[in-house]
């Protein structure tokens, strides 16, 4: 009789880290080949972009800056998503956001 190694009260447990694992490697795939369509593709669209200030090209101007707010949001919505599959996977209901106040 052959032993399946997923079976037994610790192959729930592997099954379920396995599908943890599955999970964060698709959202990070996801993510790199957002940051990655962002870094390619916005500097090319730029190219298209006609009026210059100054001798220099705004529309690089515009896609950098743009380009950082892509990227800044990239990086919170990993966090975000992390923390709600790190909380789904350890049983917990996920934390709600705090109120955060200056001073």
């Amino acid at each position: 009789m052959r032993v399946n190694a997923m079976d037994g009260p610790q192959g729930n447990e592997t099954r379920k880290q396995a599908s943890y694992w599955r999970r964060v490697l698709r959202v990070t795939a996801a993510l790199v080949a957002l940051w990655a369509g962002v870094t390619v593709f916005f500097p090319w669209l730029a190219l298209e972009l006609p009026d210059t200030v100054a001798g220099f090209p705004l529309g690089y101007w515009v896609v950098a800056q743009g380009a950082l707010l892509i990227y800044l949001a990239i990086v919170v919505g990993y966090a975000m998503v992390m923390e709600r599959l790190d909380a789904r996977y350890r049983g917990e209901e996920p934390a709600p956001p705090q109120e955060r106040t200056l001073g």
